[in-house]
């Protein structure tokens, strides 16, 4: 196999007719350049450039390479940008939080559900932490608040998302929380362990990718630091009365992400996940919310305006994939709201782990 590294060289030699100038635009010394090239040609066994008159001049044999090597670093070059548009049309089909309505479900959720998830929430005081996918800042308001003593970085890939969680942030008082537009990809190779811990609550399960995700952050996680990720399951879904339009169009939301490349029902792959990405001493703990009329708040918060809220806000889609017809998920929309009435029950699992590199 010729790696493109020597696809490169040749073609920075053909463009300046000298080692010297092509090591320059390589970032390489001559005798690296050098090197480099008689590798070359001994993995080829052929010689590649000769000398007449001081000049540096291709073989037939490297005429050759350099034609299609302009040639196949052109075609990589645009699979590359090809790839950027593919991963910048999947992570716009991820960002929650652009609509007015899709916030205040987020927010809805976070409140609905914080004493559930964050009593356990809590880091040294001085800690530094990273949270991931921040969104409108729906879940930093409640880690902020709860760890005062601790400096939070808060990241998102949309910038219209941080200056909705900006706003929010600063709007309740909140000093410890720095907003930073990032993808974890590029901020893992930028900037080395400098994490105590490390927070995701509900981006994993839009990822496609959820394990580079999570071997990136580990990266950038200091030794005998931690690692926390909540994350939701729909197959834990269950409710009273029964309705077989609501059955379906909770399943129509799990096929829905999984057509966007995410997972619905990854919380049940929290500890597989995590311990494939090195992470030791893992705990995972469910946290089932279950609602009924003895629980007012939930019965809004949760059952309204969280869960059946979310399932409305797919209904385009769903239809527009033809996994239900318009009645249909309307009449599953009606059957979830039904069990926030009198009778009903509503229940519902989030998974939540932590773990230490």
């Amino acid at each position: 196999m010729i790696d493109t590294k020597y696809l490169h060289l040749i073609l920075a030699i053909n463009k300046h007719g000298s080692l010297n100038k092509a090591s320059k635009e390589l970032n390489l010394t001559q005798s690296a350049l050098s090197h480099q090239l008689k590798n070359l040609e001994s993995l080829l066994g052929v010689e590649l450039f000769y000398r007449e008159k001081n000049q540096l001049l291709f073989t037939e044999a490297g005429k050759e390479l350099r034609d299609r090597s302009e040639k196949i670093v052109e075609d990589l070059e645009r699979l590359r940008l090809r790839m950027l548009e593919i991963r910048e049309d999947q992570l716009k089909q991820y960002i929650h939080g652009y609509s007015k309505e899709e916030a205040k479900r987020l927010n809805d959720q976070a409140t609905s559900v914080s004493e559930f998830l964050h009593y356990d929430s809590i880091w040294d005081n001085g800690s530094k932490i990273l949270e991931v996918g921040c969104g409108v800042g729906a879940q930093t308001e409640i880690i902020a608040r709860k760890n005062s003593g601790c400096q939070i970085v808060s990241i998102d890939i949309a910038e219209e998302s941080i200056m909705q969680a900006k706003e929010k942030i600063q709007s309740q008082g909140i000093e410890n929380v720095e907003f930073v537009i990032a993808d974890v990809r590029t901020l893992a190779h930028e900037k080395g362990e400098v994490y105590d811990h490390i927070f995701i609550c509900f981006l994993l399960e839009h990822l496609a990718n959820p394990l580079e995700i999570l071997q990136a952050l580990k990266k950038i996680l200091k030794p005998g630091g931690t690692i926390t990720v909540i994350e939701g399951d729909h197959g834990s879904t269950f409710f009273y009365p029964d309705n077989k339009y609501a059955r379906r169009a909770v399943r129509s939301q799990v096929e829905v992400q999984e057509k966007r490349g995410g997972n619905a029902n990854i919380g049940r792959e929290i500890y597989p996940l995590l311990d494939k990405a090195g992470f030791k001493n893992i705990e995972v703990s469910p946290r089932q919310i279950y609602v009924d009329a003895a629980k007012p708040k939930l019965v809004e918060g949760f059952i309204k305006n969280t869960f059946t809220a979310m399932i409305k806000g797919v209904m385009g889609e769903i239809v527009k994939e033809g996994i239900m017809t318009k009645s249909e998920i309307e009449q599953g929309i009606s059957g979830l709201l039904r069990t926030a009435e009198r009778d009903g029950v509503f229940s519902y699992t989030f998974f939540k782990g932590r773990a230490v590199k």
